[in-house]
């Protein structure tokens, strides 16, 4: 089985060029902080906007997303049904320079741990000693000085999708006025999350909470012949992203991760959805991983997700400001692309966080404000189709489930481990497959 090298080259003055084994197909270097590379980890909208809020990360949280993006790197650019020994698992093996060499090596079996659990993959990380100059840059001309405007100790993740925007509508309803914090890779997310924002603003007025965008620019040549398209590692990045930015804000800070039970547990709807159909991203053995990690790198920084035991119907009927849930413009969506229909980046309809979000909103009796390409209250759908696979899986999810009274709760324990009662994690994904089989109960099924 072939093992896929990716190697993190940091500022000016790195002293890779000079060690590095010679490069072939299977190894490939990033480039970071001025490091002089044909593969450049763009960063500069991150750092700006960090800049801008006066805010200074420690070397330890920079080196952490430096790693965050050399794994992103991996996961996306080794194609799984070409180089994965079995059609999924591939062998990567990094390398990262970091500063505290000592504190980084303590923590590598624990990170290897977490990207295998994520993404299925065999890890091996190797750290060496940073040299040069400390990793926080200013952007080029920015010489003035900003300061964070509101004193805060809270972090929220802002994805742009529905569950982020009621855990910052509940946040700011308490008085809590966070940072909001959005990973990015393409200008379809972003402007959700801009409109999303402007939404909490105008609502708001007296806590407008700052925004960092979040744009990580991974480069698509000069690393791998191929892509895959999984992206089964991506959460780490978006958790390590969010630490950055709290462990910068209180030497005792929250990250806030809002995702809904049914979401958060992701249970494959059926025995062939195991892999890319499964990602992890909030799931609740990964994010006791990360506390472990974050607190093994003393970031001070405390992961909650607020809505573990709350399905997206339970979030939306539950929302402390209805009024803003009836007209907000979230993106849900897998793959919001209908460009090709002439209307524009909408909500396909019919992929799985689509039709949890259609269940939700009609279990909680508020109008979803969004545009679905294909509505399901009422359909006849090809199971062989894009249209119809997924409600087909969820057809399949229930009738197992409905057969068999532990059938849920066996999935559950099979997605990792988990405390050894399990009743809370069955019961929310339980209620929110009914809300789902509320949605499907007049949908067909053709071949």
């Amino acid at each position: 089985m072939a093992t896929f090298t990716f190697r993190a080259a940091v500022g000016a003055n790195d002293s890779i060029a000079s060690t590095a084994r010679s490069i072939d197909d299977n190894c490939a270097t990033l480039s970071f902080f001025g490091h002089q590379g044909s593969a450049c980890v763009r960063m500069d909208t991150i750092i700006e906007s960090i800049t801008r809020l006066g805010l200074k990360p420690s070397e330890t949280s920079m080196d952490l997303f430096v790693l965050a993006c050399t794994m992103a790197a991996a996961d996306t650019r080794v194609d799984r049904k070409q180089y994965g020994e079995d059609g999924w698992t591939r062998v990567f093996r990094l390398e990262v320079p970091v500063r505290d060499l000592t504190l980084w090596q303590g923590g590598s079996q624990l990170l290897e741990r977490i990207f295998r659990f994520l993404t299925g993959d065999i890890w091996s990380i190797e750290f060496r000693q940073r040299t040069g100059q400390d990793l926080y840059l200013p952007p080029a001309g920015r010489k003035r000085k900003y300061t964070i405007p509101y004193a805060t100790d809270t972090v929220c993740l802002f994805s742009g999708g529905l569950d982020s925007f009621i855990g910052a509508v509940e946040l700011l309803d308490r008085g809590i006025r966070p940072i909001l914090v959005g990973h990015s890779k393409s200008a379809d997310v972003s402007t959700y999350q801009s409109q999303c924002h402007h939404a909490l603003k105008t609502a708001y007025p007296n806590l407008v909470p700052a925004r960092i965008n979040g744009y990580v620019g991974i480069p698509k040549k000069g690393l791998s012949s191929s892509e895959d398209h999984t992206e089964r590692g991506r959460s780490f990045l978006f958790l390590s992203l969010g630490a950055l930015c709290a462990s910068s804000i209180s030497n005792a800070s929250t990250l806030v991760v809002p995702e809904n039970g049914m979401i958060s547990l992701n249970l494959p709807l059926t025995p062939l959805r195991i892999g890319s159909h499964s990602t992890r991203t909030t799931h609740p053995y990964y994010m006791g991983l990360m506390s472990t990690l974050f607190s093994h790198l003393r970031l001070g920084v405390s992961l909650l997700n607020p809505y573990q035991f709350k399905t997206k119907g339970e979030m939306i009927s539950g929302c402390t400001n209805p009024a803003l849930i009836r007209n907000a413009v979230t993106m849900s969506c897998s793959h919001p692309n209908a460009r090709y229909h002439g209307k524009g980046n909408i909500h396909c309809g019919y992929c799985v966080p689509c039709i949890i979000r259609q269940a939700a909103y009609l279990c909680s009796g508020i109008p979803d404000p969004a545009q679905m390409r294909v509505d399901l209250s009422s359909h006849s759908l090809d199971i062989t189709g894009a249209e119809g696979k997924d409600a087909f899986a969820f057809h399949y999810m229930q009738s197992r489930a409905k057969r068999d009274p532990n059938y849920v709760e066996v999935s559950v324990r099979n997605t990792g481990p988990l405390d050894s009662d399990v009743t809370q994690y069955v019961q929310v994904y339980t209620r929110g497959l009914a809300e789902v089989s509320t949605l499907l109960q007049n949908v067909t099924f053709k071949k």
